[in-house]
């Protein structure tokens, strides 16, 4: 199973003296099969086929170990995302998860680009998908970020 997911045009504001870029992912919702995404910059020729490390546009990778099941009793699974926490305790295997990807090199393919479209393909092995009614690649924001 796949998934295309693009996002943008974007302003990215880069200057040619930053010596780092990583593009953050927030909130990813991993009560999902385990899945790989790859991510592109400006190619709108990309295709889930054609996905590959080797193409020009390619600006790197994360993977999550998805939990699509849950083998727990009723309400095992459900995360109280509203409750506050004043304890040590490790927070909920299910809370959504953060993602950081190194896109240093690739933003510097298009710095003289003030406009960055950044394309999502999504994999999964498709004896993992329980149900295909639900995107593989759900989350909250992203963010892309540059150190000078």
């Amino acid at each position: 199973m796949a998934e295309l997911h693009t996002f943008g045009p974007i302003t990215h504001g880069a200057t040619a003296g930053f010596t780092r870029a990583d593009l953050e992912f927030y909130g990813i919702n991993h009560f999902r099969p385990s899945f790989i995404a790859r991510i592109f910059f400006n190619d709108p020729a990309v295709t889930i086929d054609s996905a590959s490390a080797d193409r020009a546009s390619y600006a790197g990778q994360f993977a999550i170990f998805g939990h699509q099941r849950c083998s727990g009793d009723e309400g095992h699974c459900e995360v109280h995302v509203d409750a506050r926490r004043f304890d040590e305790r490790p927070s909920h295997p299910l809370t959504r998860a953060f993602k950081r990807v190194l896109v240093t090199d690739a933003l510097r393919r298009y710095i003289d680009t003030p406009e960055l479209t950044i394309t999502i393909v999504v994999t999964c092995d498709p004896a993992e998908v329980s149900d295909a009614q639900l995107p593989l690649l759900d989350l909250h924001g992203m963010q892309l970020t540059t150190f000078a």
